[in-house]
């Protein structure tokens, strides 16, 4: 008869041995957006637009799902030109994270955040624009 412990190491072995985009695909945003601060972990200022003035913005990713710890990146895009590209460690099956891009006033226009996956997949796009 088998014991728990041998389950439970089984368990465990077939954790370790998935392959990192089985990994990847498992990951999920739970919530994302744009704003002018994070605060006790929570984004403030929230929208869609922003002033030309802003000077930095943050990008608020709430990570859902990852089973063991891997990492994503917030891409910024200017129009169509990568502007900044930011590594995250995702560290919880339920971790929030951001990142920061300093906003010059002439950067007027669409913007967009890509939050993309350890395996290069884009999880979600936030759009917005500086005016």
């Amino acid at each position: 008869m088998r014991t728990w412990k041998y389950w439970l190491g089984s368990a465990l072995l077939g954790v370790l041995l998935l392959p990192t985009a089985a990994l990847a695909s498992a990951v999920s945003v739970g919530e994302a957006a744009i704003g002018t601060a994070v605060e006790e972990r929570v984004l403030v200022g929230q929208s869609f637009q922003f002033d030309s003035s802003v000077g930095k913005l943050y990008a608020y990713t709430r990570i859902v799902g990852a089973p063991s710890e891997t990492q994503i990146s917030h891409r910024w895009y200017y129009g169509d030109q990568l502007m900044a590209e930011v590594s995250l460690p995702v560290r919880g099956t339920n971790w929030r994270t951001w990142s920061t891009k300093s906003m010059m006033p002439q950067w007027v226009g669409s913007w967009r955040v890509d939050v993309v996956a350890e395996d290069g997949s884009v999880l979600d796009s936030l759009n917005f624009s500086i005016q």
